[in-house]
């Protein structure tokens, strides 16, 4: 009885033994077929963050400055306020200039004139001398009469003749051509004036942000400072502050010459704050130089990004790591 109760239990032993075994190949079998998990290829690089839009706003006419609300790195939209101006007497200059004009129109149309009043006595005169001769003819008025009335003819056609000089001469104060000469040099002049105040930045006598969003840097400027001089042909544009458009930002990066054979234009690109490691931006290769430079021993090829998911966090000259899609 020993015997077989013995015999039982080794069967049963046997079977566990089996049934544990057939386990560790189902296991060993659904282990292997765990498929591996896939790496992307990406070129890693440093970038800074830059605007492709800015300028310097720049004053070419005297002026003084009255008040600057803005200081450096500060947001700026469309239409706000940077530089107040008293523009006084630059107005004043340019009223003088316009009557200046006018004086010199009104000399002009008056020496034309002269000549065109002198042609009509002239002419007039011609045909009372033809009417004198046909009644001397006839006996009606003595020959007196005639000779002296052909010498104011003559003085009438001298008037004439003399106005003619005077329009060819290249000294003659009222001649037709220096007065026309004068009154082209006015009209440029003034118009070189006015346009100076009718620049996209300038609305009356405030100088405006003329970007939607924009941040103001380089403040050269402060209440107090005058700008330019009395005589606007010789006053130097003199920069007060530069202002540069948030919305055209993008990514100027650094990749090494090894792997630029990588990069091509179009390519997905993933770029990562450092101020902030938690954000993550997308965009595009849309440019690669076509040369190399060399710098600290290490030879880069400057490589332009695109910013497509921009967030207002981004500012220029901010630091961040690229990755690009090979």
């Amino acid at each position: 009885m020993a015997r077989r109760a013995l015999k039982f239990a080794a069967i049963f032993l046997l079977l566990i033994a089996l049934i544990g075994s057939v386990g560790c190949k189902r296991q060993i079998k659904k282990t292997a077929t765990v498929k591996p998990v896939h790496v992307k290829q990406v070129v890693e690089a440093f970038g800074v963050v830059k605007a492709r839009d800015y300028k310097d706003i720049n004053l070419d006419f005297p002026a003084q400055i009255q008040k600057v609300p803005v200081k450096n790195g500060q947001n700026v939209k469309l239409g706000e306020p940077l530089i107040y101006l008293n523009i006084t007497n630059f107005t004043a200059m340019i009223k003088s200039k316009q009557n200046e004009l006018n004086e010199a129109r009104f000399e002009l149309v008056k020496a034309g004139k002269n000549l065109e009043d002198a042609r009509e006595v002239y002419q007039r005169s011609q045909r009372q001398l033809a009417e004198r001769e046909r009644l001397f003819a006839e006996g009606t008025i003595s020959k007196k009469d005639l000779d002296d009335f052909r010498d104011m003819a003559k003085e009438k056609e001298k008037a004439v003749t003399d106005i003619q000089l005077m329009r060819q001469s290249a000294i003659g104060s009222s001649s037709i051509e220096v007065q026309t000469e004068k009154v082209a040099v006015l009209e440029y002049d003034l118009k070189r004036m006015q346009a100076k105040l009718n620049q996209s930045f300038l609305q009356g006598n405030v100088i405006v942000s003329d970007y939607p969003n924009a941040v103001v840097y380089d403040v050269n400027c402060a209440a107090g400072y005058s700008v330019g001089g009395s005589d606007t042909s010789t006053t130097a544009q003199q920069k007060l502050l530069s202002i540069m458009n948030l919305d055209s930002l993008y990514i100027s990066a650094d990749v090494a010459e090894e792997f630029i054979k990588d990069v091509r234009i179009g390519a997905d690109v993933t770029i990562l704050p450092v101020a902030d490691n938690t954000r993550k931006y997308h965009g595009k290769v849309i440019r690669i130089a076509d040369m190399a430079v060399k710098e600290n021993g290490e030879t880069n090829i400057a490589v332009e990004i695109s910013l497509d998911n921009p967030d207002g966090f981004l500012r220029p000259n901010f630091n961040v790591d690229v990755e690009i899609a090979k």
